[in-house]
Formats: structure tokens, sequence, C-alpha cells
């Protein structure tokens, strides 16, 4: 199945919604006087996880009948794994507590990553509220115009820190489609990323899609940048005609490696709940959130704060994280040697 954004998914979203919608009544006390915890990892509160969490926690209330009270619980520990953890197996089964899901949900237990104890087939998904596409611009200098020309020129691309989505699959187009990226790693943030490429230091780097719907729409309009490739396992609306980074595989070993690496993009900012879900409660939360996101005060809220609307739903998101905790171990293994820069 192809994860991406056309017309076909458009249509199984827009279906999944009235169903949602337009099921039956359910209890109109079942939260009553409750309070819902949404299990927010403690480091992910200034990025996009925290984002997603407290839109939810600050709108989601006003669609659950009772008006239950919604906040956020902060839990440190293990980059997201710590939070899985509780959600798998601490978390009560109510629905009082729902998680912000690390994106690396799946990939981390294909990896049999340290410190994993969950079963991500067995979380009760509810919505992925956005994906996290990040895209490889060139600064308008740089001597490539589109990702063909990398396999003949060389392009120094600032990366943040020495791992993550700004090496990674870097790492991954230079050693299995023989692109000539050479990174330079180290860079505290992606503002200092995006200044060196306005420096001449650098003549590319890596941004999340949605910050050329506003933020760096200019760069888009002025012809500073050309956005050439997207690691992603489909094409975001905001660039359709940019190929998705698994397009560029010749063959299926390279395009499964690259299908593991990048579905963290399709994952995205996602909620489930813990196994075993009290059904009744799943179904009150999941309608909620699929009025929340058809909601004026919500969208507009979200478009004020930068945070996209591109839902895939419970059922789909099951399917999905499932697939990639199938990936073969010697696909993953793969996949982390060239991670780790092996």
């Amino acid at each position: 199945m192809r994860f991406g954004c056309n017309k076909s998914i458009y249509g199984i979203m827009a279906t999944a919604s009235l169903a949602i919608l337009n099921g039956p009544a359910v209890a109109q006390d079942y939260f009553a006087g409750k309070q819902i915890r949404i299990i927010l990892p403690s480091s992910t509160v200034d990025t996009g996880y925290g984002l997603y969490g407290v839109l939810a926690s600050q709108h989601l209330g006003r669609f659950i009948p009772g008006n239950p009270a919604v906040v956020i619980s902060l839990m440190p520990g293990g980059a997201g794994i710590s939070s899985l953890n509780y959600l798998a197996s601490v978390a009560p089964k109510d629905g009082t507590a729902i998680g912000v899901l690390a994106q690396e949900v799946a990939t981390n237990q294909a990896r049999h990553l340290s410190g994993v104890r969950y079963d991500a087939s067995k979380f009760k998904y509810i919505v992925r509220v956005a994906p996290n596409v990040p895209v490889h611009m060139v600064w308008h200098s740089a001597p490539v115009k589109t990702i063909a020309d990398l396999k003949t020129t060389e392009v120094l691309t600032a990366a943040v820190g020495v791992g993550g989505v700004h090496n990674d699959v870097a790492r991954a187009m230079n050693a299995l489609l023989g692109m000539k990226w050479k990174i330079i790693s180290g860079y505290p943030g992606t503002n200092e990323t995006r200044l060196s490429m306005e420096r001449g230091e650098t003549q590319a780097t890596v941004s999340p899609a949605i910050l050329f719907k506003e933020q760096l729409k200019d760069w888009l309009d002025q012809k500073k940048v050309r956005v050439v490739v997207q690691y992603a396992d489909f094409r975001h609306p905001l660039f359709p005609d940019v190929p998705a980074v698994v397009e560029l595989a010749q063959d299926q070993e390279v395009r499964d490696i690259l299908t593991f690496m990048t579905s963290i993009s399709t994952v995205g900012r996602g909620f489930a709940g813990p196994p075993d879900m009290n059904q009744q409660a799943y179904d009150i939360i999941r309608k909620a959130f699929a009025a929340m996101l058809e909601d004026k005060a919500y969208r507009e809220d979200s478009e004020k704060r930068g945070a996209e609307i591109l839902p895939m739903w419970g059922e789909e998101m099951s399917a999905y994280v499932n697939k990639i905790i199938a990936t073969p171990k010697a696909i993953a293994d793969r996949a982390t040697t060239i991670a780790e820069g092996k």
C-alpha cells in the first residue's frame, strides 16, 4: 500500500471521518468528572510533539461528552521510549490516559532498541494528526538543479548534530544511490544550518516541509532555494513535483531500506491509547478527535501556531505501523548501519 497524500487517501480519510462522526451514540456521562492525561515525553515539550499535544489539551475536551479536563502529563526519560513503555504497561485503560507517539515507535521496535518493552502493534491508534516530512533544499548558487545532479556534483549540506534525519538519509543516499552529499555535521540547530547556507559556508540543508507554507515561503518565491528531494515514502502536498527519496531506488532492497528509514515521516505526530483500552472510551475519544480536526477554532489555532492537519486514522495508522514492525531484520540492520555512518 502506498501511504501518499493522493485522492484515494483523501477519500479514505473522508470516509473514516464520516464513519467516526456518524457512529452510534455513546453514554454522555462516561467521562463526566474525569481527567484525561495526554502523556508527553518531557524532552519534547518544545518540539512538534509538544505543539500537537498542547493543541489537543486545549481543544479536545470541548468535543467529549461530560466535558472532562484534558491536561498534559510530562514523562521524563528515554527520548519517548519511557512514555511508550508506560502507555503499554502501566497507563489506565479506561481512556483517562492517551499518548503522543514518538515517530520512531515502530522503527525502534524493529531495531530491537535497548529499553523498548512495548509492542507497538498492540496500541489503540487514534489518529496521526500530521506527517513530519523533511525536505532537502539547496541554495540558489549551488551547482545542482535536481536530485539527479547529486550523482555527479558534490554539495556541502549542513546537518544538525551527528545523527537524525539531517545526517542519516543523506548518508543512505550516498551509500545506496550514489549521491555526493558532503555532510557537515554538528550544527546546534536548524537556524544555524540555514544561516550557514546564507553565509556561503554550506550549500544545502534539511527542513520540515510545513515551514515552506509560511516561514520559508519567501525563499521559494524569491528562488533563493530549490527543494530537490523529500525524505518520506510519499510526496507531501506542498511539493507534489518533488520526488520522494524512495522513488529513487533502483531495486526492491534499496527501496525497503529507504522506506524503513523514512517511515518516521509518515508516522509523524500521532495519538494512541494503551493496549486493551476500553472500547467505549476509545470510540468517544476518536470521535472527539475527528470533530476537533474539523473545528474552525482548532484549525485557526493550528494555522497560527504552524501545525499541520493531514490525518491518518487509526486503522490505517495501525496497518502502517505493523508493516514497519514486520521489516526483515536484515533491512533494519542495514538501515541502522548506514545511519551510524558505518
